[in-house]
């Protein structure tokens, strides 16, 4: 026997975490040979600050800033120091 582990992250800005694991339960039910054995469960819910969802949106879906719209727009100054002189 092998076992085969699958891992589904879904982001939303709220989830019925229940009805999304009896979802992939009964898919998997009606997809699977009879004699196979499967377990669909929650590992729980993250929430990110914004920064931290901007990266794990990248690491995860791929989705960068440019390409959500959001990049953040800072232009380049240039600072002369001036010395005073005695």
């Amino acid at each position: 026997m092998k076992a085969f582990s699958f891992n589904v992250t879904i982001a939303a800005t709220a989830l019925d975490t229940e009805v999304i694991e009896d979802t992939i339960r009964q898919a998997l039910a009606d997809g699977l040979p009879a004699d196979t054995l499967a377990l669909c469960k929650s590992d729980g819910v993250k929430e990110y600050s914004e920064q931290g969802w901007k990266v794990a949106r990248n690491r995860k879906f791929g989705i960068g800033v440019k390409e959500a719209g959001d990049a953040h727009k800072a232009t380049s100054a240039k600072v002369e120091a001036e010395v005073a002189t005695a």
